[in-house]
């Protein structure tokens, strides 16, 4: 059974009778051209050493990866898309997570869903996947994560309460 699932039975997550959702939104534009995505996407699958294939089979971390370079290029709805299926391939979060040799990477999937959807003003799904990162995703206190976590749940529940 998937983390996830584990963890909404055993905590009762939510107070709305809602099972919360960040994978139920209204999807919005893209960004930047296909042709830049595919640059970049091919520069990820060489930088991950991987085989040319469908993209469905690479390991989360290449999809994580390329959630990362479309959020740097504010192309929120690819950002969140990549994130997602970084997810289904890997549901459990983790500092110093290994991807490739000795090629190591902080994978918070949760954080970084509720940045894309912030900036999408999908705001429920926001604060389900912000509440899920604070959950599932050891952020050291200080930390700028922890900072924006905390920063970004609160505007996006002022906006979901309006």
């Amino acid at each position: 059974m998937k983390l996830l699932t584990v963890l909404f039975c055993l905590l009762g997550a939510f107070a709305s009778a809602d099972e919360p959702s960040f994978r139920e939104f209204e999807r919005k534009p893209y960004v930047i051209s296909s042709a830049e995505v595919a640059k970049i996407k091919e520069e990820i699958r060489t930088q991950c050493r991987l085989p040319k294939a469908e993209e469905i089979s690479y390991p989360w971390y290449y999809h994580y990866e390329v959630g990362i370079a479309m959020q740097k290029k504010q192309d929120w709805q690819r950002a969140l898309d990549s994130f997602i299926a970084a997810l289904d391939h890997r549901d459990h979060p983790s500092r110093g997570s290994r991807i490739y040799g000795m090629w190591f990477v902080d994978y918070f999937p949760y954080y970084n869903i509720g940045i894309a959807h912030y900036h999408l003003g999908n705001w429920k799904c926001a604060v389900d996947s912000f509440r899920l990162s604070q959950m599932l995703e050891n952020f050291p206190a200080d930390s700028v994560q922890s900072y924006r976590l905390r920063e970004m749940g609160v505007l996006a529940e002022h906006q979901l309460e309006k």
